[in-house]
């Protein structure tokens, strides 16, 4: 294997030159330069990509954390970020937490130690400032989906109580006033926001909120069964149901179908996020959209910025939610009502 120094020996120059070449860190005579590349190419010389890293400070390495790889809604977030990014050169660093806040602290450990450019976090903390808030301040950092508590950084984020809003406002059309929800963890940005939503649809309509008709779950597909089957044990007259992430709708959907429950004509249901198969169940679900491939390219595109010092003041961007009617709404009765 060849080496800056057989390189040097061979183009006449020293090993400072060869490097000041590869690594663009003074100028050298475009003859010597030339040479210094054709000599590279013909002994198949690799630079040491430590050593660049250590001479430029990048290592062209970005890191992504994510709250749940096997998430298709996080598969097409990631996708978008490393579009963006691969083609500007960057190679990336996927962890995935599986909601796991202590993993999630020794990701952000391991990605630093790494010295990465650059971070994109979905986060799985929830109790109060993050416990590693003094370290993330330190490098370009977008936060995605959530909020990052005790962080000011850019952020990508769903237009999350938008959304709900929208999802509660068509089931109103449809003429449904006892609507339940299955939200997320109110102590994540996504899911307060949600509820937040839903209860606004519902006060802005003059209907009254039903604590009992609110169930709290953890955005896995367990909480979603369980929490389907806990309402309608307790026995709660509501003609609606929305569920606020698309792993929890799979659960409440296998729940419904083990409790006989007919959709729509027993219960109109809407799901938040959208995905492909939802068009192809019958009947297909009426969903709220949050464009996932568009919340990673944007932040991709963001952090890039971050990185090549394009811009200083921290932005915020929210990707708008869009209302998907399909089959698992209808219109309510008049002895339902």
């Amino acid at each position: 294997m060849s080496t800056i120094k057989d390189v040097a020996k061979q183009v006449g120059v020293s090993t400072a030159t060869v490097s000041h070449v590869i690594n663009k860190t003074r100028f050298v005579s475009g003859e010597i330069t030339e040479r210094v590349l054709q000599v590279i190419r013909d002994l198949n010389y690799q630079p040491n990509a430590i050593a660049r890293s250590l001479v430029k400070r990048k290592t062209h390495t970005i890191g992504i954390i994510i709250s749940d790889i096997l998430n298709p809604f996080y598969t097409a977030i990631v996708r978008g970020i490393e579009d963006v990014t691969y083609k500007s050169g960057y190679n990336v660093m996927l962890c995935n937490t599986d909601e796991d806040v202590e993993k999630e602290v020794l990701y952000i450990q391991v990605l630093l130690e790494k010295r990465i450019d650059g971070l994109v976090l979905s986060s799985a903390f929830q109790n109060g400032i993050h416990p590693l808030a003094s370290q993330l301040k330190k490098i370009p950092l977008v936060s995605i989906v959530r909020k990052i508590k005790g962080v000011t950084s850019d952020g990508v984020f769903g237009d999350n109580a938008g959304g709900a809003y929208q999802a509660i406002e068509h089931f109103i059309q449809l003429g449904h006033r006892r609507v339940g929800i299955i939200s997320g963890p109110l102590g994540l940005s996504s899911g307060a926001e949600r509820l937040e939503g839903y209860k606004k649809a519902l006060a802005d309509h003059q209907i009254p909120i039903e604590e009992h008709w609110i169930k709290l779950g953890d955005f896995k597909k367990e909480s979603g069964y369980s929490l389907t089957k806990k309402l309608f044990q307790e026995k709660h007259l509501f003609t609606a149901l929305f569920v606020v992430n698309n792993q929890m709708t799979i659960g409440a959907l296998n729940a419904l179908t083990e409790l006989g429950v007919r959709i729509p004509e027993d219960l109109s249901l809407i799901s938040f996020d959208d995905m492909e198969w939802y068009s192809l169940i019958n009947p297909s679900l009426t969903t709220i959209e949050q464009s996932p491939y568009l919340l990673g390219k944007t932040a991709g595109e963001m952090l890039l910025q971050k990185i090549n010092h394009k811009r200083r003041n921290s932005k915020k961007v929210v990707i708008p939610s869009r209302l998907i009617i399909r089959n698992s709404t209808a219109g309510i009765t008049a002895e339902r009502r």
